[in-house]
């Protein structure tokens, strides 16, 4: 998408430094910040520089669990249950950091 319409806009010094300051929270540029303010995004703060990191984390313990239980069920060992409740416990987890830092773009 070319962007080719120009937009001028006014501010004081305070609302000026408050904008650039929600913008670096959020990572993004005051362009950035602006147009998806304007398109009615909910802005999140930037996760902090591991939470990718422990994201990935999260969904590789979730494999693991997942192909445990496959195997466990399979086989009729382990306590199949309590796998079970921890691989949900796992991706609940997930869900919990992945919507407090992810913000989903329409």
């Amino acid at each position: 998408m070319t962007r080719n319409c120009r937009f001028e806009l006014r501010f004081t010094k305070n609302e000026l430094s408050e904008l650039q300051r929600k913008a670096r929270k959020a990572g993004l540029s005051n362009a950035g910040f602006i147009r998806k303010a304007v398109g009615g995004a909910e802005i999140k703060e930037a996760p902090p520089v591991d939470v990718p990191h422990l994201l990935n984390e999260i969904r590789r313990v979730g494999y693991n669990l997942n192909e445990l239980l496959k195997i466990a069920n399979g086989q009729g060992l382990l306590d199949v249950p309590q796998i079970r409740k921890t691989l949900c416990e796992c991706r609940e987890v997930l869900k919990t950091v992945n919507d407090a830092y992810v913000t989903r773009s329409d």
